[in-house]
């Protein structure tokens, strides 16, 4: 029981910092800014749901793909850890980290929710490295630990879909300022978080103590 807590703390720390929801409320805002409340909030749910199969794809078939490909989840993880650095430098020191998203307004509601908010807003490279990683640490493990993972992803995306719906009002209530504060504390762990997975890539390479 203490492990599976300690398994879904964690997870859900990383998957919040990925998919930081005060950072994509910016983007969720700006690519549905055409749109009237009732069609934002349908996008929303879409584009939670759809995100939210690709990551299970993911989780369920990323081990595979890469050996298939011939990559190991060692360079993976080194290669996601320094991927992820340099999106954390952007969400410290650039002011706005993402363009604004445009759009045509006339098309459907569907299609706007897989791109660009399913993929590659959501679903982007940060939560596939996860996800994946997730999947691979549960080798072996028991059913629980799975479960757990699964948990963890649905809960992010019911936090996300309820920050989406309130999306105008949590942007009126931060403000610039808070927006700009939470997106470089987010920052701060990310960078934390990926440099923490190179290190126990290499660890686990050259057989080093654990850190």
């Amino acid at each position: 029981m203490i492990e599976d807590l300690n398994l879904f703390a964690s997870q859900l720390v990383t998957l919040w910092v990925v998919l930081e929801p005060f950072s994509h409320l910016s983007l969720f805002l700006s690519a549905t800014s055409h749109l009237d409340p009732p069609q934002r909030h349908k996008v929303a749910g879409l584009a939670l749901v759809f995100a939210f199969l690709i990551l299970v794809v993911f989780t369920l078939l990323g081990r595979l793909l890469l050996q298939a490909m011939g990559i190991s989840i060692l360079a993976f993880q080194i290669s996601g850890g320094m991927i992820l650095f340099l999106f954390a430098m952007t969400l410290i020191f650039v002011e706005t980290p993402h363009r604004p998203v445009r759009v045509d307004p006339e098309r459907g509601l569907a299609t706007l929710a897989v791109y660009p908010l399913a993929t590659p807003i959501l679903a982007g490279p940060g939560a596939i490295l996860a996800m994946v990683l997730f999947s691979d640490n549960n080798r072996g493990a028991p059913l629980s630990h799975h479960l757990v993972t699964m948990g963890v992803l649905a809960l992010m995306m019911t936090v996300l879909f309820v920050v989406f719906l309130l999306g105008d009002t949590i942007a009126r209530v931060i403000g610039q300022s808070g927006a700009s504060l939470l997106r470089r504390v987010m920052g701060i762990l990310l960078a934390a978080l990926s440099v923490n997975l190179v290190l126990n890539a290499f660890q686990k390479w050259l057989g080093l103590p654990e850190l």
